[in-house]
């Protein structure tokens, strides 16, 4: 993995306490409207570089390619008008940040095709639950993806819910100081006993960038995950 996402340059610290790497290069495996070989190494990469605002507070797309490799796939204009960028960039990102976070992400990644409805739960104390949410909003923050559904998906909770949680995690100061490192740490330590995970195939992670498209069109139609 190491090979297809790269992070680089001075560490910024982040509320409640994720150091970030500012840039990030990456050349992952894409399926492209599913043609292309079955096996990973047949798969189209997505080249791009990636480069952390700090007034926008997410990743942003600095440059972007596509090497269509083995698939029949012609790169024109028609072409690039379906290709979902932000929901390619997405797994890198998740990836490239520190892998102490993964277990807090993985919460949100059962919905992938193939892989068994039902995400892993965790059941946290309340102060835990707080800065779990918090975390949660973060890396879908810098990920640019929706952080109040990232919260309700990782908690299991509905969007009306997890804004709840979100507005007592800022109450808490969770959301603005970046001291919570130790304690994030720890709960995704938690985590981690309970769901066990493992660094996904390249397979697996282009199965991601489809999830993410998936997910990426349920926000655009309000479908959300989760119970109260």
């Amino acid at each position: 993995m190491q090979n297809l996402v790269r992070p680089s340059g001075k560490r910024v610290l982040v509320p409640p306490g994720i150091e970030l790497r500012p840039t990030i290069v990456a050349a992952i495996p894409t399926p492209l409207g599913g043609l292309g070989p079955e096996d990973d190494e047949g798969l189209a990469r997505a080249n791009f570089r990636l480069e952390y605002s700090v007034a926008k507070r997410r990743y942003e797309v600095a440059a972007f390619g596509i090497d269509r490799r083995s698939t029949p796939i012609e790169i024109t204009g028609a072409f690039w008008r379906t290709v979902r960028v932000h929901s390619i960039v997405r797994p890198a990102i998740e990836l490239a940040l520190p892998s102490w976070t993964w277990p807090i992400s993985a919460l949100r990644m059962p919905r992938v095709s193939d892989v068994p409805v039902g995400a892993p739960r965790f059941e946290a104390q309340p102060e835990d639950g707080l800065l779990l949410a918090a975390t949660a909003y973060r890396i879908a923050e810098i990920s640019n993806e929706n952080p109040a559904l990232a919260v309700a998906e990782t908690l299991g909770l509905k969007q009306r819910t997890a804004t709840n949680w979100v507005q007592r995690a800022r109450a808490a100061g969770y959301m603005t100081t970046s001291g919570n490192e130790s304690a994030a740490r720890r709960i995704a330590a938690e985590i981690e006993r309970t769901n066990p995970i493992t660094l996904p195939s390249e397979k697996e992670l282009a199965r991601r960038i489809v999830w993410s498209a998936e997910q990426l069109e349920f926000e655009r139609a309000g479908v959300f995950y989760g119970n109260d």
